[in-house]
């Protein structure tokens, strides 16, 4: 009995170091265990070392107890002490196993990553959540753009063409859907245009840039991209447009289709502003089905795939996107009982907490507007502005209304001559006008 119980402290103090080994172990893969495959069997390992401890610690009190019973009750300490060293043992296979699974897929990765580096994209052209929709605005043609992103079937119009003048708020809806597919986790990507920034030649990046994001958002998708530029160094940052939309959209998306059913959403944000006709011509081309390269060269998107174009109504992109495979909504067809609301609530929501402004205020600003989104946030942030000390909020609130008399865009070029005026007043205007010709005279030299 002496030389059993012997044998079996000498059990308890391997199991001891055993759990030592166990320690050491996940201290050495402390990095790996940030892994989304690894916190379930890090969590049975913590919770198999918790039991096996409070066994270590009791082992002296229940061997005294025990020994003033029989053999048989030795006989269940070793099958314990058995039992816990097969579970650690087991526990840490899975870990290795997945130590190992998890290694090669970051070794992987980064292949992946020495493929894509160097590609050509665009900073700051993607979705913005500060641009989205006030809640409870917009909320039809939102509703109708979404049902039509979910529809199914291979005769769904794959291309949606949103149109308005300027100032209708299309741009809130453009980041307010690619907001919302971000949130349901799809692979999706949204790039925009700005008049601001044409000196970056964005038209010329713009399927780099969004074959990049969808990348980001699907592994299938980045593997197959990092594929196809693995071997075509130029394809990373070559400016034909034709290369980059049938190489590195169509491809790489037709590719992760066959993994994913659910929608692969690309949203394309003024469009109006990428320059002249001349530089979205192959754009044009390509959304619309209208390139020139052999039907045997030319790849179509998925059935699952779903691009959504916005902008204004401009002649050369009403030429090519006015066909039967483009679904086309028109903010001019929103009824304008529809917008008033949206927009009455808007300036509610923006001018909220001044004071003696109430409902009155906010609907004689609704009808000013004239159904643009555009003006509403003008005149809201001229109206909240403090450039001037003389004048209180309602002071301007009334020279907005009294001032007010235009329609349409003519109605935002007289906003922006009220805040330029008040930027810089009639009586500073003829020192301030040289010395501003005379700083971008330097600047454009």
């Amino acid at each position: 009995m002496i030389i059993n119980q012997a044998n079996r402290d000498d059990q308890v103090s391997r199991l001891l170091s055993k759990l030592s080994d166990v320690y050491a172990l996940l201290m050495e893969g402390e990095g790996l265990v940030r892994i989304a495959s690894m916190p379930e069997i890090c969590e049975k390992i913590a919770r198999q070392t918790l039991e096996c401890a409070d066994f270590v610690v009791h082992y002296t009190d229940m061997k005294s107890f025990w020994e003033r019973f029989g053999k048989n009750v030795f006989k269940e300490t070793d099958a314990m002490i058995q039992r816990y060293n097969e579970a650690l043992d087991n526990l840490m296979q899975q870990f290795r196993d997945k130590m190992a699974i998890a290694t090669v897929e970051t070794i992987h990765r980064i292949a992946e990553d020495q493929d894509l580096n160097g590609m050509v994209c665009v900073l700051g052209a993607g979705r913005n959540t500060a641009k989205n929709c006030l809640p409870g605005t917009r909320e039809d043609i939102l509703s109708e753009i979404k049902c039509w992103i979910r529809s199914t079937g291979d005769d769904v119009q794959r291309v949606l063409w949103l149109s308005g003048t300027a100032g209708k708020g299309k741009s809130a809806i453009a980041h307010t859907i690619a907001n919302w597919s971000h949130e349901r986790g799809g692979m999706q990507a949204c790039f925009c245009f700005d008049r601001t920034r044409e000196a970056e030649r964005r038209h010329e990046k713009i399927f780099t840039t969004i074959s990049r994001d969808l990348a980001d958002c699907d592994i299938t998708m980045r593997g197959a991209l990092a594929r196809a530029v693995r071997d075509d160094n130029e394809l990373k940052h070559t400016v034909d447009v034709s290369r980059q939309w049938q190489e590195l959209v169509v491809g790489p998306v037709g590719e992760a289709s066959k993994a994913i059913t659910a929608p692969v959403q690309i949203v394309i944000d003024a469009l109006d502003e990428s320059g002249d006709a001349n530089t979205r011509e192959h754009i044009l081309r390509l959304l619309s089905r209208k390139t020139d390269a052999p039907s045997s060269q030319r790849a179509e998107l998925p059935a699952n795939a779903r691009v959504i174009i916005i902008s204004r109504p401009l002649q050369d992109i009403r030429d090519a996107l006015l066909a039967s495979h483009v679904h086309h909504i028109s903010m001019d067809d929103i009824p304008p009982a529809s917008t008033h609301n949206d927009i009455q609530l808007y300036i509610s929501n923006r001018l909220a907490g001044l004071r003696n402004f109430n409902d009155a205020h906010f609907n004689t600003l609704a009808e000013k507007s004239d159904g643009l989104f555009e003006w509403a946030r003008l005149a809201c942030e001229h109206i909240k502005s403090t450039n001037r000390l003389s004048q209180d909020p309602m002071s301007r609130f009334n020279a907005v209304v009294a001032g007010t008399s235009e329609k349409g865009t003519r109605l935002l070029d007289s906003m922006y001559a009220r805040i330029l005026g008040e930027i810089m007043p009639e009586d500073d205007r003829r020192e301030s006008i040289p010395l501003f010709c005379s700083v971008m005279g330097q600047i454009l030299a």
